[in-house]
């Protein structure tokens, strides 16, 4: 089993999400059913991040909302069957309109906690992760959405959670196990705290993901498929002749992770690298 972990770039347009469908493609025809996790579609994390300040100030944020109704829209229906196309419709819309909801109670009490913080952020992952299981089912009938909320298990520090990594490798096994055969597409970033409600991983946090499903599953590997060409020996925007390291280490690709470098989120190289799982 290969972790195919997708972020908010190679979601952002019609393009990208055909280029992730083949690279889902190509890793099936290997005879596998990879797992795919997957962010928000770029720019959306930062769109609500901008909403929920908006409405915590007693700023309008239907703007906002209707932008974001509007990307996941054009999506459907430019990579959608016309058959297939009001259902996906409908989960949307429904998701949107808890969404507002959400807003709107922050509106009215003038006041944002972490908690509602991460739960308004969690829409992001939902309807990317479910809107793209639904174009793949199209290809892949054996395609289904998965919200992580159902197996990853933290503490309570919302906005950065701990993740309880004996539980959450358990509950995901057994998740599994339930589940043969199938093409798993899974909201990156979040997750749940034992009492069911919604936390996120911080930063980087669908990379987290991935690596935490890998762990649970013994992944043979778990790819980080991003607009950069791997590890570079330095930020390509200042240093021009920046190259591909072709090998890092555990320790290495940890140490320029904390040090600065974005392509990898420093957590997730922990149940990798106790798993040793390239």
């Amino acid at each position: 089993m290969r972790i195919l972990k997708f972020g908010g770039t190679s979601i952002g347009s019609v393009d990208s999400i055909r280029s992730v469908l083949e690279i889902v493609q190509k890793s099936h025809e290997y005879g596998e059913n990879p797992v795919v996790v997957l962010s928000a579609m770029g720019g959306v994390t930062n769109l609500l991040t901008q909403l929920a300040s908006d409405a915590a100030e007693g700023k309008n944020f239907t703007e906002g909302l209707q932008e974001m109704e509007a990307r996941h829209f054009s999506v459907v229906k430019q990579l959608l069957a016309v058959k297939y196309q009001n259902p996906v419709f409908t989960r949307l819309k429904i998701y949107l309109n808890e969404l507002e909801d959400l807003l709107q109670g922050i509106f009215n009490l003038r006041e944002l906690s972490l908690q509602s913080k991460d739960l308004i952020l969690s829409y992001g992952e939902r309807c990317s992760a479910f809107l793209v299981s639904k174009i793949a089912e199209q290809h892949f009938p054996q395609a289904l959405f998965v919200d992580a909320i159902q197996f990853i298990r933290t503490d309570s520090h919302f906005g950065s959670a701990h993740v309880n990594q004996p539980l959450s490798e358990q509950l995901i096994q057994a998740f599994m196990a339930s589940n043969p055969g199938k093409l798993l597409f899974v909201t990156g970033f979040i997750a749940a705290n034992e009492q069911g409600r919604i936390t996120t991983l911080g930063r980087g946090g669908s990379d987290y993901t991935a690596a935490i499903i890998g762990a649970a599953m013994g992944a043979e590997a778990i790819e980080i498929w991003t607009d950069v060409d791997g590890m570079l020996t330095a930020d390509p925007r200042i240093v021009r002749k920046a190259f591909s390291l072709p090998v890092l280490s555990y320790t290495e690709a940890m140490e320029l992770s904390y040090f600065g470098a974005k392509v990898i989120y420093p957590p997730t190289m922990i149940p990798a690298f106790l798993k040793k799982i390239p």
